[in-house]
C-alpha cells in the first residue's frame, strides 16, 4: 500500500522544493469541497505558513483545485489572487493525449482502473506513455518552480497517481484500499537539472 502523505518536513529541505499534490475532499453531490476538506486544507495551510518559506501555487483548472489553492494561498500569502492554472495539471492533464478517447474511456471506466490498465501499456490512442509524462512534468517543474522556495501544484488522482508512476516515486496500485488520498502526494527537490525525493 502506497502511502505517502504530504510530510510538510520534507519542504523544509532543500532550495527548489516542489510538492504535488491531490485537492481535498471533494463533495459528491456538487464537486467542490467538503467542510471537512475545507479544514483540513485549513490545516495543512497553518503548517505550510509555519515553514516561512516563499510558496507558489499551481492548479489544475478543475473547481476544487481551484478551491483548494485558494484556501491554501489565503494563508500562507494572504491572498486570494495569484494561482497560476494550468492544463498540464487537468482539464486534461498531462496523462491524456487525446482527450475525445479518454473522455470515451472514463464514460465506461473509473480513473483507477483506467490507471491500472495504462501501465499494462494500454490506452496508447488516449493516454501519453510514462516516458513522455516524465519530461513533460520535469520540464514544467523545472520552468515554473521557484528557485529559492516552495511550488504547490494541485491536481486530480489520476494526474497525481500517473506522474508519480512516470517518475519512479510511487506506483498506486489503483484498487479501493490504495489510491491518491485527499491532499496526498509527493515532494520532489530540484537541483543542478536532477531531482530527488
Amino acid at each position: 500500500m502506497v502511502n505517502i502523505m504530504l510530510n510538510v518536513d520534507e519542504l523544509k529541505r532543500g532550495r527548489r522544493v516542489c510538492a504535488f499534490i491531490r485537492h481535498g475532499e471533494k463533495d459528491l453531490k456538487n464537486f467542490g469541497l467538503t467542510d471537512n476538506g475545507k479544514h483540513d486544507i485549513n490545516n495543512l495551510s497553518r503548517l505550510l505558513k509555519l515553514l516561512q518559506r516563499p510558496i507558489i501555487i499551481y492548479s489544475s483548472p478543475e473547481a476544487r483545485c481551484i478551491e483548494t489553492a485558494v484556501i491554501i494561498n489565503s494563508i500562507v500569502n494572504n491572498t486570494e489572487q495569484n494561482i497560476q492554472v494550468s492544463n498540464i495539471l487537468g482539464k486534461p492533464g498531462i496523462q491524456v493525449k487525446d482527450e475525445a478517447e479518454y473522455t470515451k474511456l472514463t464514460d465506461c471506466m473509473k480513473c483507477r482502473d483506467i490507471f491500472k490498465e495504462w501501465k499494462n501499456g494500454l490506452h496508447c490512442a488516449a493516454m501519453n506513455n510514462a516516458k513522455y509524462i516524465k519530461s513533460e512534468m520535469l520540464n514544467f517543474f523545472f520552468n515554473t518552480s521557484l528557485k529559492n522556495g516552495i511550488t504547490i501544484y494541485i491536481s486530480q488522482s489520476g494526474t497525481v497517481a500517473c506522474t508519480a508512476y512516470s517518475l519512479g516515486i510511487a506506483d498506486y496500485k489503483a484498487n479501493d484500499e490504495d489510491w491518491v488520498n485527499y491532499l496526498e502526494g509527493y515532494v520532489l527537490r530540484l537541483c543542478n537539472g536532477c531531482y530527488y525525493f
